[in-house]
């Protein structure tokens, strides 16, 4: 055979040869992509399903602030000083503007009904606890206390002033009356103020340890940096403007709306 043929023989040999190879190369990496790189499969073991997770309310999100129609209010209780009294003449059904509960009847606004008010000027807590039984008779839904100031002002200790709202809480108690009982406003002498503090303080303390609810009235009207009234919330240092008794029903509606009654 000549050189020449052998020649064409071992080209036709070489071509088969890298045909095969071509093939072998193709199948094991499967065919080319156009338009990018070839983009690797992710493995089944380790991929997980997107799955939409539902939103969780939050306290902003419900409404807890809705209002009822009076007819369905509970029927409240207050005891109190001056402070719950305003100028009101509760014989003829009338609560005025300066006593704190006026925004608490309103209405449009309000969270509770009218059942009694027993509340005096200069009274203490000692004297509230000697008329709890007067306030809840009839008995009412729920009592409402706001007493201490007369007693910052007649030095008496906290202790004394939780136990005579201890008393209170026991009289309704015995009858099933749940009992709210709010904090002080602030008071324009630094010492008397440092004493509403401190009255503050303990109501706090003993409502957490016998589970009665706290209406937070002195907060809006305090000083947050300074202490004692913001300006224009009181004329005489002791007691609240029609505003400020405004802001102290405010917060108290809107706790008064978040028990466990239907308000």
């Amino acid at each position: 055979m000549s050189i020449h043929a052998w020649g064409w023989r071992l080209a036709a040999v070489v071509g088969v040869g890298l045909g095969l190879l071509a093939w072998t190369i193709a199948m094991a990496t499967g065919p080319a992509q156009s338009g990018g790189p070839i983009l690797q499969p992710q493995s089944t073991d380790s991929a997980v399903e997107s799955v939409p997770v539902e939103p969780t309310a939050t306290i902003e999100d419900v409404d807890l602030f809705s209002y009822l129609p009076p007819e369905e209010r509970p029927l409240a209780a207050f005891l109190g000083d001056s402070i719950t009294r305003g100028m009101s003449d509760t014989d003829l059904g009338i609560v005025d503007e300066y006593s704190w509960l006026h925004g608490l009847l309103d209405d449009t606004t309000g969270s509770v009904r009218l059942a009694t008010v027993t509340a005096g000027n200069g009274m203490s807590t000692a004297w509230m606890a000697g008329q709890v039984w007067t306030a809840m008779y009839p008995t009412p839904d729920l009592l409402i206390v706001h007493g201490g100031t007369n007693d910052v002002s007649g030095e008496i200790t906290p202790p004394v002033v939780t136990g005579n709202l201890e008393r209170i809480r026991l009289a309704a108690e015995s009858v099933g009356v749940p009992l709210f009982v709010c904090t002080l406003p602030p008071r324009a002498e630094p010492e008397a103020d440092a004493r509403v503090v401190a009255v503050n303080a303990a109501i706090k303390a003993w409502a957490a340890i016998h589970g009665v609810t706290v209406l937070d009235t002195g907060m809006p009207l305090r000083d947050p940096v300074l202490g004692g009234w913001l300006p224009g919330y009181t004329t005489d240092g002791l007691h609240p403007t029609p505003t400020a008794a405004a802001l102290m029903s405010e917060v108290a509606a809107k706790t008064l709306r978040q028990i466990p009654l239907g308000v």
